[in-house]
């Protein structure tokens, strides 16, 4: 099942980073669209939350944590938006940016104690050496 959603965020993110990229190109502000794109995102967010009767976090290292993870978002959104609209094929910037996922894997295991097998490994060392040849 995780597979399906994973397809479905992986759709819906080169759709909105393709509109990003053809708004930028018509001199929407990068500031500007996230600004708009968080707005309308809280929102659906806020009728989620609620409708799904989710419990907010009260704890305060929680909040800590999560409040980290806003700026990082923040950080992360700004210049990935920033180097697409900037890069020859916003496709380069935006595999550049994938290579988070060695990062993800690696800390996963080492903090998390999650399993890993050597194919899924080479799986994702192969996505990187993918991405050092585009920026070659």
């Amino acid at each position: 099942m995780w597979q399906w959603y994973a397809l479905t965020a992986m759709t819906c993110f080169a759709v909105m980073q393709l509109l990003f990229v053809q708004l930028t190109r018509k001199g929407t502000r990068p500031s500007a669209l996230l600004f708009v794109v968080f707005g309308v995102a809280s929102l659906c967010y806020a009728v989620y939350v609620r409708a799904t009767r989710t419990p907010l976090p009260h704890d305060p290292a929680a909040v800590a944590l999560l409040a980290l993870a806003g700026l990082l978002s923040f950080t992360g959104n700004l210049c990935s938006l920033r180097a697409m609209s900037l890069a020859p094929n916003p496709g380069y910037a935006s595999a550049i940016s994938g290579v988070h996922a060695l990062v993800v894997t690696l800390a996963a295991i080492a903090v998390l104690g999650a399993a890993v097998s050597w194919m899924k490994l080479a799986g994702v060392v192969l996505c990187v050496l993918g991405v050092a040849l585009l920026v070659a």
